[in-house]
């Protein structure tokens, strides 16, 4: 595996749209989570991730039945996180 050498404020950018879809993940066990601000982190990611995982990631957050949500968002998740690390991109965890 390699590391990509991204600029600082890029890594960022990624870390806080990986941090917001861990938060929408753990939510989603309550209520919907498709907001603007789920949105714009797969707009950050787009370029960085199959757009596969971050349709599935997106379709999930907005399942009515609760259990379908939650295991939809963590699955998409583990997919986006693990594209990441395979693009040598660090998500600490």
């Amino acid at each position: 595996m390699f590391r990509t050498m991204l600029p600082r404020v890029e890594h960022a950018r990624i870390m806080a749209a990986v941090e917001v879809l861990r938060e929408a993940s753990d939510g989603a066990k309550e209520a919907t989570v498709q907001t603007r601000g789920v949105r714009l982190a797969l707009h950050v990611l787009r370029g960085h991730c199959s757009k596969v995982w971050l349709t599935q990631f997106w379709d999930a957050a907005g399942n009515d039945y609760a259990i379908g949500r939650s295991q939809g968002c963590n699955a998409a998740l583990n997919g986006i996180e693990r594209q990441l690390r395979e693009r040598g991109i660090h998500v600490a965890g």
